[in-house]
């Protein structure tokens, strides 16, 4: 049934966004949880400055990010020259990925072999003493909730998190197991279109370009 137009007025949209690249000292890829906190690339960054007419375009008004620096610059250049207000909430840090925290994917296939395949198999494994994707998945979507609660009101409203929590909370809010994490696409700098009915968040479009989501 197609909705009424006041019910059309009641429903807000969520864009939300993985961070911009990361800018590895080394030149290596590493398993970045929430205790790796590296910035992003300053090319990143300008990938995700030329973003910000677009956001604005959309009529977003502020931009809720994940604590960690490379969310936290990635929404300070989201922002643009309006220099939006860049809001931060706990809850969208990364997962805790344990024992292989920092390390590189050549440490962690050297080291635990077995655990590595099995993960590579089914992403919703976690790593050793690492967070639970599913639990990940509750707390990132309350948090989310958080933000949409503190912007009461905007029709558009704009978060930066992390590839790992992003693709846990859209498996929960899809209905998906979390075995299907790896199959979500989520490159730096995309954005997934979620929607909210005061209710429920559902999700709309995965791992798309801001450019696409324009009107």
């Amino acid at each position: 049934m197609k909705p009424t137009e006041n019910e059309e007025n009641r429903i807000r949209t969520l864009l939300l966004f993985r961070h911009a690249p990361v800018d590895f000292p080394d030149g290596k890829k590493r398993c970045l949880g929430r205790g790796t906190d590296l910035p992003a690339s300053p090319a990143g960054l300008a990938e995700a400055s030329a973003l910000a007419p677009a956001l604005a375009a959309l009529g977003v008004r502020r931009v809720f990010t994940s604590p960690m620096l490379r969310c936290r610059q990635t929404a300070a250049a989201l922002a643009g020259k309006e220099s939006l207000p860049v809001e931060v909430v706990p809850g969208l840090v990364e997962m805790d990925c344990g024992d292989w925290e920092g390390l590189t994917f050549d440490e962690i296939r050297a080291r635990w072999p077995a655990h590595y395949t099995r993960r590579g198999a089914d992403p919703g494994l976690p790593p050793p003493n690492g967070e639970a994707p599913a639990a990940a998945a509750r707390r990132g979507i309350a948090a989310l909730r958080e933000a949409l609660s503190r912007s009461e009101g905007d029709p558009v409203v704009a978060a930066v998190s992390h590839s790992g929590l992003n693709r846990a909370m859209l498996c929960a809010l899809a209905g998906r197991p979390m075995a299907e994490m790896g199959a979500l696409a989520q490159p730096y700098l995309c954005v997934n279109v979620l929607h909210f009915d005061g209710e429920t968040l559902t999700v709309e479009t995965i791992g798309s370009s801001l450019k696409e989501e324009r009107p």
